[in-house]
């Protein structure tokens, strides 16, 4: 069974809409309303983060590297939780 695909220009206010990324509120959504583009900035952020704190690790004490987790990595995924 092969999928058909149907593309129709859209049009509002006499403009054509242009297919394309958006980004609302955080929230990275694709044209077919997949959220791949999303998840993949997700991991990009927090995986950035998670370096960070493995860097800095030995110099810190527990509670220090606790307080950073919570403001960078734990905002961000609370965040995208909720879009």
């Amino acid at each position: 069974m092969t999928k058909t695909v149907i593309k129709l220009p859209l049009h509002m206010l006499r403009e054509q809409i242009i297919n394309t990324y958006s980004t609302k509120f955080g929230l990275l959504i694709d044209n077919s309303l997949s959220r791949n583009k999303h998840v993949d900035q997700l991991i990009s952020k927090s995986s950035t983060a998670c370096y960070a704190i493995r860097y800095i690790k030995p110099f810190m004490t527990q509670e220090t590297l606790r307080m950073i987790y919570f403001s960078n990595v734990h905002s961000i995924l609370i965040y995208d939780i909720i879009c």
